[in-house]
């Protein structure tokens, strides 16, 4: 038989127990909201990285060919984090077997998304992972997307332009002359400081120009650390190797920062 003081024993359980299952349930439920709103809030922050690497590519194929020329591009860094990665990584670059004497630091600038932000497959922005380019439309720069222990947008200049442009008369020695144009960007890093309101800084440093002349046909290649090399000849490029070429490389110096505020 229960008592009134059983009775009483029973409902305060019965209200204890209830209790604790609603807040459970509610704190649950917020947990969960609170985690898809932060999801929505990270994965809005990754699409705006993407379109400010996209803007960032744009500047430096803005200034390269001005020497002292810089400009920004304005973001912010909420959930998202931004990376200068110095990979040790060198690009060669050589004609017939002679290497060009300066040194290409393959540079990468990085941001990683929030711990909720993830990349169902690889994408390739602008560019792509060929090293030597032969079509004055290609791109220099590459942007991609990947995922890697989180997601990742990443730009690098680590490839080499190489484009026959046509043909000149020089009137002194009365020849006809291949014109090639090499281009390559030199991506230096300066300032790194990283606050919720931020620009990434670009500034043209100087042009180091590099001329051959070659009687013949010829071979120019391309090389990245660790990768295999590329290569094509003055002939694939569409020059006449009966004629002397003209070949001009310019290696373009840039510097990128990113300065608070």
């Amino acid at each position: 038989m229960l008592t009134k003081s059983n009775l009483g024993v029973s409902t305060v359980l019965s209200t204890v127990i209830l209790t604790s299952v609603l807040c459970v349930i509610v704190f649950t439920a917020s947990y969960v909201a609170n985690d898809a709103i932060n999801g929505q809030i990270e994965n809005a922050q990754f699409d705006q990285a993407k379109n400010v690497m996209l803007a960032l590519d744009k500047l430096i194929k803005r200034v390269i060919y001005k020497p002292e020329s810089s400009g920004y591009v304005k973001t912010s860094f909420w959930t998202v984090t931004p990376y200068f990665t110095e990979t040790g990584e060198e690009l060669e670059v050589w004609i017939d077997g002679e290497k060009i004497p300066i040194n290409i630091p393959v540079n990468v600038v990085k941001i990683r998304g929030g711990p909720r932000t993830s990349v169902a497959t690889d994408q390739e922005l602008i560019g792509n992972e060929k090293l030597l380019l032969t079509n004055i439309s290609d791109s220099l720069g590459r942007v991609r997307i990947y995922q890697s222990a989180g997601a990742w947008i990443t730009l690098d200049y680590s490839r080499v332009r190489c484009i026959y442009t046509g043909t000149f008369k020089n009137l002194k020695e009365d020849k006809t002359y291949n014109y090639v144009e090499i281009t390559v960007i030199n991506v230096t890093f300066g300032t790194f400081g990283v606050q919720e309101k931020a620009s990434f800084t670009v500034k043209n440093i100087g042009l180091a120009p590099i001329q051959r002349t070659k009687a013949s046909d010829f071979t120019i290649g391309a090389q990245k650390s660790g990768a295999e090399p590329e290569a094509c000849t003055l002939a694939q490029l569409g020059g006449n190797p009966s004629n002397p070429t003209l070949i001009n490389l310019v290696v373009v110096n840039v510097k990128i920062s990113l300065e608070g505020g």
